[in-house]
């Protein structure tokens, strides 16, 4: 179950970071899911990628090692710093204020 889960979560983060990708041409648009505007898409990827990684990736190998090795050690180190900087991420974008999205539907 452990194995299930962690490949959904990291499937599913990184599919959202390349939607973002996409759907921003690369960064430079704000694209629009379930139409509602997703500013600062490349740092929204991002804050995906690192949780994908973090959290799908990190429990995927986690049984790679044997406990208290240094590889165990390296792999905890290496998923917190994963885990920290999408939080870190995460936080940007929430108190970075939206840029002003012209909505074409209400032309």
């Amino acid at each position: 179950m452990d194995l299930i889960l962690a490949v959904v979560v990291a499937a599913a983060n990184l599919a959202v970071a390349a939607v973002l990708l996409a759907r921003s041409r690369g960064g430079t648009a704000v694209p629009r899911i379930f139409g509602r505007p997703q500013p600062y898409p490349r740092l929204r990827a991002a804050m995906h990628v690192c949780l994908g990684l973090g959290m799908g990736a990190g429990w995927l190998v986690k049984d790679v090692f044997p406990p208290h090795s240094r590889g165990d050690a390296v792999l905890f180190d290496v998923t917190r710093i994963l885990l920290a900087a999408g939080l870190f991420a995460a936080l940007l974008v929430v108190s970075r204020p939206a840029r002003p999205v012209p909505d074409k539907a209400a032309r």
